[in-house]
C-alpha cells in the first residue's frame, strides 16, 4: 500500500511557473511538532525574563524598604535615648524637690523579667539579625521609659501634695531669729568649736545669742511646747515641737507631726508651759546664764524631729540657714517673718 504524501502547490504571480511539493505525512508533523516546540520555548523564556525581571526589581524595593525600616528604628532609638537623657533630668529635679521637702527619695524603677519582651510581633523571629535586636532593644527601653513615667507621674503627685501642705506649714518652720538683732550677737556659732569649759574639741548643736540678762526670747515658729524643765547643762529650757495643727470638717482640732523642732537654753525664766501652743514671734522666756553657762546668753538649736534626715549630727542642723529676718535680703525675711500674722 503506498503511503500518504501531502502536496503543496505554489502558484506564483504573473503566469510564473507553478511550483509542486510534497511531503509525508509524518515529515508534516515532525515541523509542526518543531514549530510548536519552538513557539513554546520562546514563549517560556520570554516569560521567565520577564519574571526574573520583575523579582529583581521587587527584590530591590524589598531591600531598599528594608533599610528604610532599620534606618526607621535607629532614628527611634535615637529618640528614645534623648527621651532617657530627659527622664534622667526629671529624676534629679524630683530628687531635689524631695530633698527640699524632706521626702523619702523616689523608689528606682526594679528591673527584671525575659531578656525578650514578650509584646513583639509574632514573626519578628524572621527578620534579620540586626533589626530583630535593634527591635527588642528598642521594646526594653520603650517599656522601662514607660514605667519610670508611671512612678514619676505618681512621684510628682504627692510633691504636689506636699507642696501645698508645706506652703500651708510655712509658719511652723522656724524662719526667724528668737532675739531681737539690735539687742544681741553672736557668740557662739554652729559646729566645732572648743568648749569653755574643758578647753577641748567640741560641737556646738546650736547658736549662742549673748546679750543682757533679761531680753526677750521669742518662738521662731508656731508650735506645742514639748518640754518646759530645768536641765543641768541647758538650765532654764524650753523645747518646742512644731506640729501643724490641723482642724477637720467638723471642727476638730488635731495635730500632726512637724518637720522641727527648736530648743532655748540657759534663760533665767520660762513664760510658757508644757503642752501650751505657741505662734511665731510669742515670748517664751527671759535671757539668762542658768545651767552649763559662763555668762548672760541664749542657747539656740533646730533639730529635725527624725533624727535620720540629719543623722551624723544627731539630728540638729545649723540655725544659720533659718534666720531669714537677719538677712539683708528684704524680700525674704519680711514674707517670711510676716507668715506668723496670717
Amino acid at each position: 500500500m503506498p503511503r500518504k504524501r501531502i502536496t503543496f502547490i505554489v502558484i506564483p504571480p504573473n503566469d510564473g511557473q507553478m511550483q509542486e511539493y510534497k511531503f509525508s505525512s509524518g515529515l508534516l508533523w515532525l515541523g509542526i511538532g518543531i514549530l510548536l516546540l519552538t513557539v513554546g520555548s520562546l514563549s517560556y523564556y520570554a516569560f521567565d525574563f520577564h519574571t526574573r525581571a520583575d523579582q529583581s526589581g521587587r527584590i530591590t524595593e524589598l531591600m531598599e524598604e528594608n533599610e528604610d525600616l532599620v534606618r526607621g528604628l535607629e532614628r527611634s532609638e535615637r529618640s528614645v535615648g534623648d527621651l532617657e537623657h530627659v527622664m534622667d533630668r526629671v529624676a534629679a529635679l524630683d530628687r531635689r524637690l524631695r530633698a527640699h521637702h524632706n521626702m523619702q527619695p523616689l523608689p528606682t524603677v526594679g528591673v527584671g523579667g525575659p531578656e525578650v519582651p514578650d509584646d513583639l510581633p509574632e514573626d519578628y523571629t524572621s527578620l534579620p539579625v540586626r533589626k530583630r535586636a535593634l527591635l527588642e532593644d528598642l521594646t526594653l527601653k520603650i517599656d522601662r521609659l514607660q514605667r519610670e513615667a508611671r512612678l514619676q507621674v505618681v512621684s510628682f503627685d504627692s510633691l504636689q501634695a506636699r507642696f501645698v501642705q508645706d506652703d500651708a506649714d510655712l509658719k511652723y518652720i522656724p524662719a526667724i531669729a528668737p532675739v531681737a538683732r539690735d539687742k544681741t550677737w553672736k557668740s557662739s556659732l554652729f559646729g566645732p568649736r572648743t568648749d569653755p569649759f574643758t578647753g577641748r574639741p567640741a560641737r556646738h548643736g546650736g547658736i549662742d545669742f549673748a546679750g543682757r540678762t533679761g531680753i526677750e526670747i521669742m518662738a521662731t515658729a508656731d508650735g506645742v511646747v514639748y518640754y518646759s524643765y530645768e536641765d543641768a547643762r541647758l538650765g532654764q529650757a524650753v523645747v518646742i515641737h512644731h506640729d501643724p495643727l490641723i482642724v477637720d470638717e467638723n471642727g476638730v482640732e488635731s495635730t500632726r507631726a512637724g518637720i522641727y523642732r527648736t530648743e532655748y537654753g540657759h534663760m533665767s525664766k520660762r513664760l510658757v508651759v508644757k503642752g501650751q501652743r505657741v505662734v511665731r514671734g510669742q515670748v517664751i522666756g527671759l535671757m539668762g546664764s542658768s545651767g552649763r553657762s559662763t555668762a548672760p546668753h541664749l542657747h539656740y538649736a533646730v533639730r529635725f524631729q527624725d533624727r535620720r534626715l540629719a543623722p551624723r549630727t544627731k539630728g540638729y542642723t545649723d540655725p544659720a540657714d533659718f534666720l531669714l529676718d537677719w538677712l539683708d535680703d528684704d524680700t525674704v525675711s519680711g514674707y517670711m517673718a510676716s507668715r506668723g500674722d496670717e
